[in-house]
Parts: C-alpha cells; sequence; structure tokens
C-alpha cells in the first residue's frame, strides 16, 4: 500500500511593491487632494469675480460713450449754444465760455427747433437733459446709474453769427463708476473730453 505524501508547505513572500496603501498614506493622500482641489476652486472663483467685474465696469463705460456720443450728435446739428451754470433762456440766445470760463450747463436750438438744456445733477451726479420747449419741461438722466459723474465742463467758442468763427462746443467729463457690490479701489476713474464743430456754417 502507498502512502500519500502531503506536500510541503511554501513559504509565500510578498514583495514590497505588492502590497496596499496603509492607511497613513490613504490619509497624506486625500489630504494633498483636498488642498490642490480648495487651491483650485479659490482660482477659479477669483477669475469668475474678475470677469464680472471687467463686464460691469465695460457696461457701464460702454454707456458713457453712447450719452456722449448722443448728446456730441445732437449737438453738432444744432445751433445757439448758450453757456451758464444758472437759468438758460427758453429762446434761441447765444453765450460763449471760453477757456477756464467753462460752465456745468449748456442749452441750445436743436434742428426740431426745441430748446435742449444738458447740465450736470450735482445732487445724483449725473448728467441731465432736460427739453425747455415742453410743458411741463421733461428732464432725465442720460448716463446710468453705475456712473457717478464729479465735474461737466462745456466750453463754447465763436455762439454768436456775428463773429468769423465756427461754433464749436469742447465738453470735458470726470467721474468714476459706483458699481454695487465692488470695493472702493476696484473702480475705475475716467477723465472724457470731445470737441463738436457745428455741422451748418455760421452765416
Amino acid at each position: 500500500m502507498h502512502m500519500l505524501k502531503m506536500p510541503k508547505c511554501q513559504n509565500i513572500k510578498i514583495s514590497k511593491s505588492s502590497r496596499g496603501f496603509t492607511l497613513i498614506e490613504l490619509l497624506v493622500a486625500i489630504s494633498l487632494f483636498s488642498v490642490v482641489i480648495i487651491i483650485a476652486v479659490g482660482a477659479l472663483l477669483n477669475l469668475a469675480r474678475a470677469a464680472d467685474r471687467s463686464h460691469a465696469i465695460m457696461t457701464a463705460i460702454h454707456n458713457l460713450d453712447f450719452a456722449v456720443e448722443q448728446m456730441s450728435r445732437t449737438l453738432r446739428v444744432g445751433g445757439s449754444y448758450f453757456c451758464s451754470n444758472a437759468v438758460h433762456p427758453i429762446q434761441s440766445q447765444t453765450k460763449d465760455c471760453t477757456w477756464k470760463q467753462g460752465k456745468m450747463g449748456l442749452s441750445f436750438t436743436d434742428k426740431d427747433g426745441r430748446r435742449i438744456v444738458y447740465r450736470l445733477n450735482v445732487a445724483r451726479g449725473a448728467l441731465d437733459r432736460e427739453n425747455l420747449s415742453e410743458v411741463p419741461h421733461r428732464l432725465f438722466s442720460i448716463t446710468a446709474p453705475e456712473i457717478f459723474i464729479e465735474s461737466v465742463t462745456f466750453n463754447v467758442f465763436g455762439s454768436s453769427i456775428l463773429d468769423s468763427t465756427q461754433p464749436r462746443v469742447m465738453i470735458r467729463i470726470k467721474g468714476r463708476t459706483i458699481i454695487p457690490g465692488m470695493r472702493d479701489e476696484d473702480q475705475v476713474p475716467f477723465d472724457l473730453q470731445t470737441t463738436i464743430s457745428q455741422r451748418d456754417p455760421d452765416f
């Protein structure tokens, strides 16, 4: 009778390279991954906020550019420019305010014969437009609430038909953006200047 021989048990060695992660190694890896994720998310949020601020600033500046362009087009085809900080005449009168004599308000007669006034609203920091030919006078702001205008200066040259100078108006507007939710140091100052010549000959 043959006896069955049982195979001898062999010791199986596990190499270090085939072992799994220990709990400490796993916790360290998760911690590092969490730090990287937090930094990346913070950077993305900052980029998103910066993009929102830039978009808001560009929108406000575009509104100001549009208001100035609209005012320039109306003045260019008008006449009888009258520069003053006080009351403006309903009739078509002229008054120059040359260098260092600039005023915060300008009235003129537009192409439809209406007497229009552009002036700075100091209380609200806005540029207002008023139609003196309507009763009651219609007054509204042509600049957005996100714009605060600190100063407006109108200079008028050659407004009278008795001189030999073609009428022209120089406008300078200084201010800053006041976008809600944005810090004061992030607001953008601006200083715009434009010159408009009357399109029709002055004679």
